[in-house]
C-alpha cells in the first residue's frame, strides 16, 4: 500500500499565478490571430459570391441586345430591380451571394446615421426576409443613373469619384448613349473619361459595402497598405483593391 510522502506538495500560489500569467500572455497572442483568420476566411468567401453575381450580371448582358448590364437607380446597396432582373428571387443559392459574410460586422455602422455622409442616413446589410424582399443587399453596384440622394442634402457620394454610367459587357457607355443630352458638368470631367477608357478588367462592377469615414469590411482599416474592398471587375474578376474607393475606382 503506497504511504503518503510528506514531501510532496501541491502547487503554491506563486506557481498557479505564474501558469495563469503564461496563459494569459498565449491567449492574447492567439486570440488576435484566430480573429485574422476568420476575417480572412470570410473575405475568400466574399470574393466567391462577387464572382458569382458577376456571372450573373454578365449572363445578363449576353442576353441584352446591345450587351448592357442592368442599370439602376444609384449605385448604393438596395435594388430589388437588380435582384429581379437576375432572377435572384427565384435562385436561393445567388440570392445568398448578394450578402457578405461579414455582414453583420458592418450593420452596426451601416445603421449609424452619424457614420457616413451626409449625416442622419441609414442602411442595412444584413440577410434577412425583409432585406431580401426590400432589396437591401451587403455589395454596392456601380451600374447607375445617379448617385443616391442624401437626407442632409447633396449626394451620397462624391461625384467627381464616383460617377453614374452605363456598364455593358465590353465597357462604359458614354453618357449621351444611355443618359440623353445634359449640361451636367460631372460628365465634363476627366475622371469620367478615364472611366469609360478604362480596361474591362479595371471596372468595378460590384463592390464590398463601405461608408465614409466608417470601417472597412474584412477587419482591415484605412491606409495605402491596409485598406481597400473587394471589387468584381467586369471582365468577370474579383480581387482585393488595395487603398481608399476613392483612390482606386474605376
Amino acid at each position: 500500500m503506497p504511504r503518503h510522502d510528506p514531501s510532496r506538495r501541491g502547487f503554491t500560489l506563486i506557481e498557479l499565478l505564474v501558469v495563469i500569467a503564461i496563459m494569459a500572455i498565449l491567449m492574447g497572442i492567439l486570440v488576435p490571430a484566430l480573429h485574422k483568420v476568420r476575417f480572412h476566411a470570410s473575405e475568400t468567401a466574399c470574393l466567391s459570391n462577387l464572382r458569382q453575381v458577376n456571372m450573373a450580371l454578365l449572363a445578363y448582358a449576353n442576353e441584352d441586345t446591345r450587351g448592357r448590364l442592368p442599370l439602376e437607380p444609384t449605385e448604393h446597396n438596395s435594388h430589388p430591380g437588380l435582384l429581379s432582373l437576375l432572377g435572384a428571387y427565384r435562385d436561393g443559392g445567388l440570392m445568398e451571394a448578394f450578402y457578405c459574410p461579414q455582414a453583420r460586422y458592418l450593420e452596426k455602422n451601416a445603421n449609424d446615421p452619424n457614420g457616413g455622409t451626409p449625416a442622419g442616413s441609414t442602411d442595412s446589410v444584413i440577410d434577412t426576409p425583409e432585406n431580401r424582399q426590400a432589396g437591401n443587399i451587403t455589395y454596392i453596384y456601380w451600374s447607375f443613373r445617379k448617385n443616391k440622394p442624401g437626407q442632409a442634402g447633396g449626394t451620397w457620394r462624391d461625384t467627381s469619384q464616383f460617377l453614374p454610367r452605363q456598364l455593358t459587357a465590353n465597357g462604359i457607355e458614354s453618357h449621351w448613349d444611355w443618359l440623353g443630352t445634359t449640361k451636367d458638368k460631372t460628365y465634363q470631367t476627366k475622371q469620367y473619361w478615364s472611366c469609360t477608357l478604362a480596361r474591362p478588367g479595371e471596372i468595378w462592377v460590384v463592390c464590398d459595402f463601405f461608408r465614409k469615414g466608417g470601417i472597412f469590411p474584412h477587419g482591415r482599416k484605412g491606409g495605402a497598405t491596409e485598406g481597400g474592398v473587394n471589387v468584381g471587375f467586369l471582365d468577370g474578376h474579383a480581387g482585393r483593391v488595395v487603398k481608399q474607393p476613392k483612390d482606386s475606382y474605376r
